[in-house]
């Protein structure tokens, strides 16, 4: 190994896809980290920022409703509360209930314009206006004077920036005053309402705006002067410097960096839409880079791990993917000296064996020809496979194709499925080997017609008489009419020059692999209902959707005319019968799924009518049976032919046994039921001895005759005769059982839907619905 060029260069590319890896992502780090971190702070600090402002503009607008509440309060009108006794109590009692629920501000005060003498009312108590701003409340830089002037103009609420106030003569502390008139929008205010807000409001909302950060929060009004300031840390800035810095920041939301002091600050500035005020957040960007700088070891430090335990597992990938070629040279080199090959030792490995591999094709080049011969059956499996939804991913059909040889990179897909007509006859006109060639040859034809559209290519199913045929499409050709046209030209060429026809039975385009399936079935099913149009046609499975709900009707009543009909031995009716039953399909254009079922149906009822009557068949009638009951027929026609015949033959064997009978006696028993099966007194009795016979030879005559008892006849006739009356009519169920004979009704409703299959009821609403 240690001698090996092949074992180094593993190493080598192994350490350098490592230190590639490594590099991309310092750089992706290195670029994007601190724009990142930058990001965050600055998206934890707008939030922080935009729920302080949420706040104050909360806290405002309940002190601008609060000034708007204590203006309609009656005992806090000029009169009320300056009336000498009671009314500065009362006033008082009442401003405190506004303090009481509210712990932002500390206390309100009220002044009343030209009152005199001049009177300050406030929670505490009154207070001459000398008093107040003297020994009360002492304000750093606001007087007296200065507040008699702001609130005789005042029109709109106002708030001053937090200053120092000697509270009491003896404690200072820091208030911040907001002014509303009262009342608030009047051009003319009677008074104005002044509230006192301690700092502490101010910081316990502007804590955690911060958060871990050191830095400078601001509360600036519409001049840019500063109402409030707090401060975290050492980064104190001088609040005159403050506005002049912010001014050029634009936008009701803004980041910049700003110099302060000598110093950088990332500077984040909102202004509250409401009220105009700007809420500025500063914080130092070294403390920021100081998070970066601390980032930037750790990941220095995870580099250098990651770089060595990537050189580690380099080494060990090396190894691991050199010992398997090292012994597959050993033993290529150990099984084929004898052939000419030299030792492996001193050669680069690869080189050897790709040596040995050349070598070893040659000697197998007979057995590659071979299997070369199994590239047809291979690419007919795959096709086989792909037509029947066998493959699930892309990846799996790709490799199929590959190793197929099939070519299939245009953009849509089609399946078209051709049936040879009358196979039967195909195979008896050709041997088994020309059958071969005639399908070899039909596939050769349209993979030739579909050169211009794209590629095909067809394969025989395992009934022998189905083609199928994929095709292709390129851009440009996903038309049902270029199917169309190339289905028509196959379809003449294989009648001219091959002399059979075909069914063609198209599927849908599709663009995915995976609807392929999808379309194979449509295909098949589009040939299938060659069963109703016949052979030598070009079916698409669009055009054989399934009609309305009306056109799926069951001929019942043709079928019954045709067992009948049988059972009379009447050969015409039988053969007019069977012409209306199959003639349906067609006329009403019935789904596949519907035709065959009742093909089936007829042929059931036609067994069941010959097992009924007993009747001995011959081998060949027992033949052609059979048939009716093995799908050999492909369409309603060659159907129709055989079913024609067999009811012809049945007829013939009825009829020549009611030779010998009393035509003349069964007439007169039928014409005599006909005018009085109405009659609920009508017994089998009072028929025999209407004629003269017995009841039991009455019977037995009538069904010989007829094929069915003489009391079934009868019920026939009512319930015939009921379901006329229950579909024209609208009599009740009860006159309609009394005008058809019938006396019970429990016996009349049993008869009836062991008839019909369902109530006399049920049969109404159905027939009224269809119609």
């Amino acid at each position: 190994m240690i001698k090996s060029q092949r074992f180094y260069n593993y190493l080598f590319s192994y350490i350098l896809l490592t230190i590639i890896l490594l590099l991309i992502m310092s750089v992706v780090v290195y670029n994007n980290f601190l724009d990142t971190l930058r990001d965050e702070v600055e998206r934890a600090t707008i939030a922080s920022l935009d729920q302080f402002r949420e706040t104050l503009d909360q806290r405002i607008l309940e002190m601008d409703q609060m000034a708007l509440q204590i203006s309609r309060n009656a005992q806090l009108t000029p009169y009320m509360a300056t009336a000498n006794g009671y009314g500065p109590y009362k006033a008082i009692e009442e401003l405190k209930q506004y303090l009481s629920t509210n712990m932002f501000i500390h206390d309100i005060v009220i002044r009343f314009h030209a009152r005199t003498p001049e009177q300050l009312y406030a929670t505490s108590g009154t207070y001459g206006i000398d008093l107040f701003f003297e020994d009360i409340f002492r304000f750093e830089s606001w007087s007296k004077d200065d507040f008699i002037r702001l609130s005789a103009s005042l029109t709109a609420p106002v708030m001053r920036p937090v200053e120092t106030v000697r509270y009491n003569r003896v404690v200072d502390e820091r208030y911040a005053v907001y002014l509303s008139p009262l009342p608030s929008g009047s051009d003319s205010p009677y008074g104005v309402a002044m509230f006192l807000i301690d700092e502490s409001a101010f910081r316990s909302l502007a804590a955690n705006v911060l958060g871990e950060y050191n830095g400078m929060l601001y509360l600036l009004n519409g001049d840019n002067e500063v109402l409030y300031e707090y401060a975290k840390g050492d980064a104190g800035v001088g609040s005159d410097s403050v506005p002049e810095q912010l001014r050029a920041m634009d936008g009701d939301w803004s980041i910049a960096n700003v110099s302060l002091d000598g110093r950088k600050y990332t500077a984040i500035r909102h202004i509250s839409a409401k009220y105009g005020y700007s809420y500025v957040a500063l914080m130092p960007t070294d403390q920021i880079m100081r998070k970066v700088d601390e980032s930037r070891l750790l990941f220095n430090f995870t580099f250098s791990v990651v770089f060595v335990l990537g050189v580690i597992l380099a080494v060990a990938f090396s190894i691991r993917n050199y010992k398997p070629l090292q012994k597959l040279a050993g033993i290529v080199s150990s099984q084929h000296q004898a052939d000419g090959l030299p030792d492996a030792r001193g050669t680069d490995e690869l080189d050897y064996i790709s040596t040995a591999v050349v070598q070893m094709a040659k000697e197998k080049e007979g057995l590659i020809h071979r299997l070369h011969s199994q590239a047809n059956a291979l690419r007919e499996q795959v096709l086989l496979s792909l037509i029947k939804g066998k493959f699930k991913t892309r990846e799996e059909w790709e490799d199929m194709l590959h190793f197929s040889n099939l070519r299939l990179d245009r953009p849509y897909f089609a399946v078209l499925l051709f049936l040879i007509d009358d196979y039967d006859k195909f195979r008896q006109d050709n041997s088994d080997s020309m059958q071969n060639l005639l399908k070899y040859s039909l596939v050769k034809v349209l993979e030739e017609l579909s050169v211009e559209a794209g590629h095909g290519f067809g394969v025989e199913l395992v009934d022998g008489r189905s083609i199928v045929f994929l095709i292709n499409l390129n851009e440009g050709f996903d038309d049902e009419e270029v199917l169309r046209e190339l289905a028509m030209e196959a379809k003449q060429i294989f009648h001219q020059y091959f002399r059979f026809t075909v069914t063609t039975g198209i599927g849908s385009i599709c663009s995915d692999f995976t609807a392929v399936s999808r379309s194979f079935i449509e295909a098949s099913h589009a040939a299938r209902y060659r069963l109703v149009k016949g052979g030598n046609q070009v079916i698409f499975f669009r055009d054989i959707e399934q009609a309305n709900r009306k056109d799926r009707w069951y001929p019942v009543e043709t079928v019954e005319r045709l067992v009948r009909a049988i059972r009379q031995g009447d050969g015409q009716a039988v053969e007019e019968t069977v012409r209306q039953a199959f003639g349906h399909i067609p006329e009403n254009n019935m789904p596949i799924g519907a035709a065959e079922y009742i093909c089936f149906d007829i042929v059931n009822n036609i067994a069941k009518t010959l097992i009924e009557l007993d009747i001995e068949l011959d081998e060949a009638m027992s033949e052609a049976l059979e048939r009716l009951f093995v799908p050999h027929f492909e369409t309603i026609e060659e159907l129709e032919r055989l079913v024609t015949d067999i009811c012809r033959n049945v007829c013939r064997f009825i009829a020549g046994q009611k030779e010998s009978k009393n035509i003349e006696l069964l007439n007169r028993m039928k014409a005599y039921i006909d005018d009085h099966y109405t009659d609920h007194s009508i017994t089998l009795e009072s028929i025999a001895e209407q004629f003269g016979i017995s009841p039991s030879y009455a019977t037995r005559f009538f069904k010989d005759q007829t094929g069915e008892s003489l009391m079934r006849y009868i019920d026939g006739l009512r319930m015939r005769q009921a379901k006329r009356l229950l579909k024209t009519t609208d009599l009740k169920l009860k006159d309609i059982m009394l005008e058809v004979g019938y006396v019970d009704s429990t016996n009349f409703i049993r008869k009836f839907k062991k008839n019909e299959g369902v109530t006399p009821i049920q049969y109404r609403n159905i027939t009224n619905s269809g119609t």
